[in-house]
């Protein structure tokens, strides 16, 4: 693994261990998975805690926001699962306000 990407890792496991959703649950609780492509690109898989809480989708974005601020971060996909219409919180997450 290039120094790079062991910065990176650092960084975000960091941000992961301090991080809680809305209500409390350490974000650790609820990822099903987490990985680091070769160009430092990041995918999370997450449950959030309440499938229907609009605040733990916000949560969800600034998490990602707060990723994509590390150095040499290209890209995060955040994406939802576990819950009903996870394939909608997945597009709302994947949304590039900047770009549309």
């Amino acid at each position: 693994m290039s120094r790079k990407l062991v910065g990176i890792q650092r960084k975000l496991v960091t941000i992961i261990q301090k991080w809680n959703d809305p209500h409390g649950i350490s974000i650790q609780q609820l990822m099903q998975s987490m990985d680091i492509n070769e160009n430092g690109s990041i995918q999370i898989c997450i449950q959030p805690s309440r499938p229907h809480c609009a605040c733990c989708l916000f949560d969800l974005e600034s998490l990602r926001d707060r990723i994509l601020e590390i150095k040499g971060v290209p890209s995060a996909q955040i994406t939802v699962t576990g819950i009903p219409d996870a394939d909608r919180w997945t597009r709302a997450l994947s949304f590039d306000h900047e770009g549309g």
